[in-house]
């Protein structure tokens, strides 16, 4: 016996001898707990957890934000995506009317309470008053009177009115163009800004967004031709959040199966012998291992969030898995010894194989802690702290109440052997004649009898030693790898904001026609320049303006000056129409004839210079692109757009940024760099740890062709099964490793730590050393495995009627792991062993033909 097993067989005798002191510290510590409750919290920004912590847009966003204008970062937005019902052409009078009384409706009547008085809309906006939802919708209007175009064009996204540029580029989507002019629109999208620096800002926006939503849903059910959809951060976290709300309860479902699952599986006759109650506390440990996490964790000021909705299943089926095991162990302990005897057994037979699956399921988790996805992170903490709660609980609440239920097993088995000496030979009988099933759930001694009759499991482990098999395993296994290296090239790294939203939300449609009219016609690009460059140096001036035209030109997306808004262009007409003289260009100068020229002071930030004078020290200016179809095509734009600015930043200091580049573009960029360094990290951990609970090179070889082979498979077939490698998909990857480690952990150590010690044996035929190893490692794990694979795809199956991507993504993941993982353990392993004995049987036989002279003079 190791010594891991020792220590194991001592615990479980001293748990025997004290159970209830293990039952009453998790209880104690789980009720305790329950106070960090009331630190509840929440973080389901998608602008922030789903960006990569070292993301350069965060910077270039950071770079922004002291534009206000630019970047919003003290207004709370609300779009409101208008459209027709039979999504027609919105361009008409009739159309544009009943729009612009609606809005209206909203500047004129809807006001909030501050606590004083009622504040009306223009007293709400701030510096975004000036942006009026009514000048646009009268400049529509007048472009459809206006046929001849003499006063009014409507371009996009620079539209002009009375030879007044106007910038209509958030304004109407899904556009058709004739001769270079708009001609259909079927979306206008009318905007609503709340300062949110006003006092008490946060519960103003809230209370003019509620209302503004009540309005505009209640006019789109009274409309017959218009709909008015609702798009803010605000509608985002609430859809997340139904991702939760929906999920929840199918928990309790979850419970059900798996109760019934370890009620049916554990029936054994006679039925003293069931391990009914066990089941119950397999189920109730994991329970309150969570219980003790979200507690824990809140209490210490980690907040929720709605990717954390699949942790309780997935810990849930991993707890059951080690249920699974603890109860073979008794199953398998010496019937008649004493209750501490037998618990002891017990324990040492599963609790080495618990801790190594445990271990490596932990650290496995524990690697997504240094990803620089917040949301891989929260993942990862909370999920590793419940497997790693979850263990203690198993080895000390379930295993006592183990010992406290058998009891009255122990107790009548005594009794049997007093009064009938040969119940051994009986059960024996029994054995031999029941079922194929039966066969599969009895563990009796590992050492496989020259006379008796042979049971399905040998004769499946004598199939597995025939060429036949061997060849039909092998040539499975490569082509599974040549199929996912041909094809693992081709997964798609492409993000969808969709896909955070229930597949009925309301939001997804909302928010797939929003990224369609963004990325196909008007992804506007802010660039902020801070410091203020010295244009008194003409040749600063012509080396900015060269810089603007290569960003405005980009090869598929810029579309030239006509899409760019820049202050210093209008400037620089101006002072061409009034006769250019160094006084246009000095610094000191420059904001009275700014004023004076009538621009819009939004594009620029003022201070005073130590003569107390008002100086321009920073601006901002957009360009807005076009033709992109996704995100990895904005992926590679935005490296090119860097590469420009770069060549530039001798001469300007420019940040550049479009929310849509932080995520879902940089999220998705990061994902396959993500997964093959955490891949890796988590494949060397596993082997090593394999290594220190085995020790045994052969078994780490294993393991890491298990897992390499297992992941690259989820990550093929759920591309196959329209699940892309992105921040959602990352998580379910590093779920796969933990999960493909349990099947084949629990396999090579049974196989390399349960070594037969009676080599006669081996001997009796050439492949006597594989057959006992395997029968004996078969009778020990491969129902347990089979349990553990079955009951944690059971324990995913509630979750297939929650139609969201992000909930998809882990029972599809779930699904391939249990199947591959079974697979692998029960099928491709083994083989590997015997192959690898039959080498070592090839080398011993060529030295034994062959003798070296130094082994025939030692024998001389």
């Amino acid at each position: 016996m190791r010594k891991l097993e020792k220590f194991f067989d001592w615990y479980g005798q001293y748990v025997a001898r004290k159970p209830f002191f293990f039952i009453l510290v998790p209880a104690l510590l789980t009720i305790v707990s329950t106070y960090g409750f009331l630190s509840f919290s929440t973080q389901d920004d998608i602008w922030d957890i789903y960006a990569p912590t070292n993301g350069l847009s965060r910077v270039e966003e950071a770079g922004i934000r002291r534009f206000e204008y630019a970047s919003g970062s003290h207004h709370h937005r609300m779009q409101i995506l208008v459209s027709k019902k039979n999504r027609g052409n919105i361009l008409t009078n009739e159309a544009l009317d009943e729009v612009s009384q609606a809005h209206k409706f909203v500047a004129d009547n809807i006001t909030v309470w501050d606590g004083q008085n009622q504040i009306a809309y223009n007293n709400l906006c701030g510096i975004y008053c000036n942006d009026s939802n009514a000048a646009v919708l009268a400049f529509l209007q007048a472009t459809l009177n206006d046929t001849s175009r003499s006063s009014f064009k409507l371009t996009f996204p620079n539209a002009e009115a009375l030879q007044k540029k106007i910038f209509i580029g958030y304004s109407i989507g899904d556009l058709k163009f004739e001769k270079g002019y708009v001609t259909e629109a079927k979306m206008v999208i009318l905007h609503y800004m709340v300062d949110t620096s006003l006092p008490n800002g946060r519960q103003l926006a809230a209370d003019f967004e509620t209302k503004v939503r009540n309005f505009f849903s209640s006019i789109t059910d009274i409309s017959h031709h218009i709909k008015y959809s609702v798009l803010s951060r605000t509608r985002e976290l609430e859809e997340q959040r139904a991702i939760t709300i929906t999920s929840l309860p199918f928990l309790g479902l979850t419970i059900i199966v798996l109760t019934a699952f370890m009620l049916l599986t554990l029936v054994r006759f006679p039925l003293y012998t069931s391990q009914h109650w066990q089941s119950i506390v397999g189920v109730l440990s994991p329970g309150m291992a969570l219980w003790t996490t979200t507690g824990l964790l809140w209490g210490l000021g980690y907040p929720f969030s709605n990717i954390l909705t699949v942790v309780p299943f997935l810990v849930v089926t991993i707890g059951i898995d080690d249920a699974f095991l603890i109860l073979a162990g008794w199953r398998q302990s010496t019937k008649g010894e004493s209750l501490e005897v037998r618990l002891g057994q017990s324990v040492a037979i599963s609790g080495a194989s618990v801790t190594v699956t445990s271990v490596t399921d932990v650290a496995c988790f524990a690697t997504g802690l240094f990803s620089n996805m917040p949301v891989v992170q929260l993942f990862c903490l909370y999920t590793t702290v419940a497997l790693a709660i979850d263990f203690i609980y198993q080895m000390t609440f379930f295993t006592a109440l183990v010992g406290v239920f058998v009891r009255k097993q122990v107790d009548i088995e005594k009794e049997l052997i007093k009064t009938e000496t040969k119940i051994e030979k009986t059960k024996e009988d029994e054995s031999s004649s029941s079922s194929s099933l039966a066969s599969l759930l009895t563990f009796v001694p590992t050492i496989s009898q020259e006379a008796h009759t042979r049971n399905i499991l040998e004769v499946f482990i004598d199939f597995l030693h025939t060429w036949m098999a061997k060849f039909i395993v092998l040539v499975a296994f490569f082509a599974h790898i040549m199929i996912c290296l041909a094809l693992v090239s081709k997964v798609n790294t492409n993000f969808d904001m969709e896909n955070l939203y229930l597949e009925d939300s309301p939001l997804t449609d909302i928010s797939r026609r929003m990224q369609n009219f963004v990325l196909g016609e008007a992804f506007v690009v802010n660039f902020g320049v801070f410091p203020m460059p010295d244009f008194d140096n003409a040749e600063m001036r012509e080396k900015f303006e060269e810089m603007v035209k290569k960003l405005e030109t980009m090869p598929g997306y810029g579309a030239g000056k006509e899409n760019t808004n820049l202050w210093t262009r209008e400037y620089s007409n101006a002072v061409a129409f009034w006769g250019e003289t160094e006084d246009f260009w000095h610094k000191e100068d420059m904001v009275s004839n700014y004023r004076e020229y009538g621009m819009d002071e939004k594009y620029i930030t003022m201070k005073n210079d130590t003569n107390g004078d008002k100086i321009i020290d920073g601006f901002f200016f957009t360009i807005t692109y076009q033709n992109f179809s996704n995100f990895l095509e904005v992926e590679s734009f935005l490296e090119d757009r860097r590469a420009i600015l770069k060549n530039y930043s001798s001469y300007f200091t420019i940040s550049s940024h479009h929310p849509f580049e932080k995520v879902p573009t940089e999220s998705a960029a990061s994902a396959p760099f993500n997964f093959i360094s955490t891949s890796v990290s988590a494949v060397v951990l596993m082997s090593l740890l394999v290594l220190v609970f085995v020790m045994n090179f052969e078994a780490i070889i294993s393991v890491v062709i298990s897992i390499v082979s297992i992941c690259l498979g989820i990550v093929v077939y759920l591309h196959l099964w329209n699940v892309n490698l992105d921040a959602v998909s990352l998580i379910s990857m590093l779920m796969s490793i933990g999960f493909s480690v349990d099947y084949s952990a629990h396999v090579c150590y049974h196989y390399f730590a349960h070594v037969h010690e009676d080599e006669q044996l081996w001997r009796s035929h050439n492949y006597a050393e594989t057959r006992d190893r395997l029968l004996s490692t078969f009778r020990g794990v491969a129902w347990p495995v089979m349990q553990s694979g079955l009951s944690t795809i059971l324990g995913m199956f509630p979750l297939m009627f929650v139609r969201a991507y992000v909930v998809a993504v882990f029972w599809k993941t779930v699904i391939l792991v249990g199947i591959l993982g079974m697979l692998h353990a029960l099928v491709l392993l083994p083989v590997i062993f015997i192959l690898t004995h039959d080498v070592k049987l090839l080398f011993r036989r060529k030295r034994t033909v062959n003798p070296s002279p130094h082994s025939m003079e030692l024998a001389s």
